[in-house]
């Protein structure tokens, strides 16, 4: 039987597009609830490293979920090893492109399951962005051999590469791609760029992340998932719009005037009826001594209307108002009086805010606030109405 410390043998290394293999079972180890660990004597599987997630596959007729690299036969999930070749592949091409025409060095790497990202030291124009991914895919189209080879670190081929290799790493495996690239990664590849099948630099996929400028790609499989769905969702605006795809942005900027505009309406249309509510309220204001007391709630009304509407009641100066309204979840008050009372609308409403669960301020005419309790607004209103009245008796 082989030895169980032996080196297992990395069979991705070797043939990348391999899909089964066969290999000897060396150890198996409980992991309590994650399942086995089993060590193979050689592997097709890739295990997490460089930036690139772990293949999963199956084991005879066990699921493989993890692979992590320590010292029956077996069968990669194949569509997902091949999509991660691409997105890496592609990577190496983007990182050599963008290093030799804008000097922008590589300072990190991560390979998503919908879409990859990169981190440069340099950030990089709309107009650089376009010209890199015209170049990458030339290069795509030119079908590049991608190869790997073996090198100590003191080897010439290993000193010329994009970038030295990690502390320690004595035998140096570095992947170039035909006369474009050449640096250390033991991640698995695609044997030529024509197979990466394109690439795409996400819009608006771009930013400054930890200091570095980021961005998005897709490559191969997923840009055409991505291109199919963008195809499907521009048909069906394209019928509910009336338009065509190179027509959308001018059609979003019209109905983007004409929501304006309808909302101009509505503030102008619920100014107008304001006088109409208040006659209204009037009418059914609670008389208390020589004093007309509107106490109401209206949740239908603008922020800037409602002071308007508050503002007319107490145009009136027996009219001592309080108003309130809910807008998503938060209470906002609104007391004032006319000047035919002496009553200190402000710290009325301090009170009534503090229950709120907020604050307020104003004079002791016309005070506003409010606060996150929405709930308790109507208590709120009628404590409120309880004081003025209690105040107002005061007076008399």
């Amino acid at each position: 039987m082989p030895d169980p410390n032996s080196q297992t043998v990395k069979l991705y290394r070797e043939d990348p597009l391999l899909e089964t293999f066969t290999a000897t079972v060396l150890e198996v180890r409980e992991l309590g609830d994650d399942g086995f660990g089993i060590i193979l004597d050689r592997t097709a599987f890739y295990p997490e490293a460089g930036g690139q997630p772990a293949d999963e596959g199956q084991l005879g007729e066990a699921e493989v979920f993890d692979v992590q690299e320590e010292d029956g036969e077996g069968s990669l999930d194949w569509q997902r090893r091949r999509d991660f070749m691409q997105q890496h592949s592609g990577q190496h091409l983007l990182s050599a492109v963008v290093l030799d025409e804008f000097s922008a060095v590589t300072r990190g790497f991560h390979l998503g399951e919908e879409e990859s990202t990169i981190d440069l030291s340099v950030e990089l124009s709309d107009e650089d962005l376009s010209h890199t991914q015209s170049r990458i895919n030339n290069l795509v189209d030119l079908n590049l051999s991608i190869s790997t080879r073996f090198g100590g670190r003191d080897d010439p081929a290993v000193k010329a590469a994009r970038k030295p290799p990690p502390p320690g790493i004595e035998e140096v495996r570095l992947v170039d791609i035909e006369g474009v690239d050449s640096v250390p990664c033991g991640g698995t590849h695609l044997p030529s760029t024509s197979m990466i099948g394109g690439i795409h630099i996400l819009a608006g996929g771009t930013g400054r992340a930890h200091g570095f400028f980021r961005l998005s790609f897709i490559c191969g499989g997923r840009l055409r998932r991505r291109l199919s769905s963008l195809d499907r969702i521009s048909a069906e605006l394209s019928v509910k719009l009336t338009t065509s795809p190179e027509s959308f942005a001018e059609r979003f900027e019209d109905m983007e005037e004409q929501i304006k505009d309808l909302k101009r309406e509505i503030t102008d249309l619920r100014k107008a009826l304001i006088p109409l509510r208040v006659s209204a309220l009037l009418e059914g204001a609670e008389k208390v001594g020589s004093a007309r007391i509107v106490m109401t709630r209206i949740d239908d009304l603008s922020p800037e209307s409602l002071p308007i509407l508050v503002s007319a009641l107490t145009a009136h100066t027996d009219v001592i108002a309080l108003v309130g309204a809910e807008v998503s979840g938060t209470g906002r008050i609104i007391f004032a009086r006319g000047e035919d009372f002496d009553i200190d609308m402000g710290a009325i409403l301090g009170e009534a805010a503090t229950m709120l669960g907020g604050g307020g301020g104003g004079s002791s005419v016309h005070a506003t606030g409010g606060g996150p309790n929405g709930e308790a607004l109507d208590t709120v209103l009628f404590d409120s109405l309880t004081r003025v009245r209690t105040l107002l008796k005061g007076e008399e």
